[in-house]
């Protein structure tokens, strides 16, 4: 510690000392909760992949998961064809919400490897995107 340091640590006040630790303690346990909750999250939502993997539509789920896994920012069309196609329309509206999700995950992380903002919905008058044809598809 420098003779600056030394000198404002014996000038600031044990009251405002107290309160100065009071709000790290604080803001350590938000920062412990917040890891927590993002732990349990992230488990909840691959038990939930792993049950859609596992259920009545496993092999037309894998078979999405492995398009997602490779989509490029071109392959907009070809998603939403594969998804025509799949049973997802006729499938449970957990099912669908699940598919929404991946499909959701996939194409943010696809936008943010290309440097373009993770949403990008159309506005009003425009054409839709991918995302937003495939919500409506499976709403």
């Amino acid at each position: 510690m420098n003779a600056f340091e030394q000198l404002a640590e014996r000038q600031i006040p044990a009251p405002r000392k107290a309160r100065q630790r009071a709000a790290e303690k604080r803001a350590e346990k938000a920062k412990t909760e917040k890891r927590q909750q993002l732990a349990v999250w992230r488990a909840w939502r691959k038990e939930r992949r792993d049950a859609l993997l596992a259920g009545p539509h496993a092999q037309a789920a894998r078979e999405l998961t492995s398009l997602l896994d490779a989509l490029t920012l071109a392959d907009g069309d070809e998603l939403i064809e594969r998804v025509r196609r799949g049973p997802w329309r006729e499938a449970d509206a957990d099912a669908r919400f699940q598919i929404l999700s991946l499909i959701d995950s996939a194409l943010i992380a696809l936008r943010e490897r290309h440097g373009l903002a993770p949403i990008d919905d159309a506005l009003p008058g425009e054409a839709p995107n991918a995302f937003l044809v495939l919500r409506e598809m499976l709403a």
